[in-house]
């Protein structure tokens, strides 16, 4: 297999060199309007019920929140870094890689780009690569995404429900995360530094896995059938 690495400015153009561009309409301003369809499933994964349910919105001329194609644009990792760069949210270092040619050292953390996982993995010592890279391509057949870790960094996992975390110092990019990719559920993978909070990945947060605070900010919104 030929040594090939997709990067360049990471996370801020787009293939054809570029700036990316991903149009975003606001929010609506009232979500329980009859014509707004707010998808609570929370796993909005491509041919899922969840992504069915914002389909059949759209074809009954609803705006679905997030539509089939936002809900694509967040959960495919490098669409998802290159969207948080083009409206603002710090993101991490980051390339795509077809074998073991990886331009960053450990700690780093690892996307497979493939149908069959999505499960990302930190890999922190330099031995432990050659074997998580092997496995997450399945043995060179797909490519990964990797992004670069600061030495004293770590990860961290936000719940989001309509742009709110209850954890208070991730309100401001929680609202910016809403604002970006309109999931109403999600939890995020969040690169935290010293001085910054990097926008890693969205993965799915289902409805039925909300504890009793986040289903009360549903109901504050008055939307918990939504």
């Amino acid at each position: 297999m030929n040594d090939t690495t997709i990067a360049g400015e990471p996370g801020s153009r787009a293939r054809n060199g570029r700036p990316a561009n991903f149009p975003i309409p606001p929010l609506p301003e009232d979500l329980r309007h009859e014509g707004i369809y707010l998808n609570l499933e929370g796993d909005y994964t491509y041919l899922s019920d969840g992504y069915y349910r914002s389909v059949e919105a759209e074809h009954e001329g609803q705006t679905a929140l997030p539509s089939p194609a936002e809900a694509i644009d967040a959960y495919v990792v490098p669409l998802a870094l290159a969207k948080a760069k083009a409206a603002g949210i710090p993101v991490p270092e980051w390339e795509i890689v077809n074998d073991s040619a990886v331009s960053f050292r450990p700690p780093v953390l690892l996307y497979p780009v493939n149908p069959f996982s999505d499960e990302g993995q930190v890999i922190a010592e330099e031995d432990a690569l050659p074997e998580a890279i092997k496995s997450m391509t399945m043995s060179g057949k797909y490519a990964f995404v990797c992004q670069q870790m600061e030495a004293d960094s770590r990860v961290d996992t936000l719940r989001l429900v309509l742009g709110q975390c209850l954890k208070p110092e991730y309100s401001d990019l929680a609202r910016q995360l809403w604002l970006t990719f309109r999931t109403p559920l999600a939890r995020v993978k969040v690169i935290v530094t010293e001085t910054e909070y990097l926008f890693s990945a969205i993965e799915p947060l289902p409805k039925a896995e909300l504890t009793q605070n986040e289903k009360g900010i549903l109901k504050d919104a008055g939307v918990w059938r939504g």
